[in-house]
């Protein structure tokens, strides 16, 4: 089995993550990445289990559930 260094400065979809803004609770997958008005990186994400749904926030609000060995 190899194993794979994830970066915590870069986000893919298929990524599991949280908001920053939002309770820890919710667990998001990251369907897409795209730009923003500004130019910014903006994720498009489906939340996970009980409350499904989909959002759209900004790459730099979001934290990873895989590199905090949380997921």
């Amino acid at each position: 089995m190899k194993l794979k260094l994830v970066s915590s400065v870069g986000f893919n979809p298929g990524d599991l993550v949280t908001v920053k803004n939002m309770p820890r609770e919710e667990h998001f997958c990251i369907i897409a990445i795209k730009k923003g008005e500004n130019g910014e990186p903006m994720a498009l994400l489906k939340a996970l289990f009980n409350d499904t749904y989909i959002i759209e926030k900004p790459v730099a609000d979001l934290v990873s559930l895989l590199v905090k060995g949380r997921l």
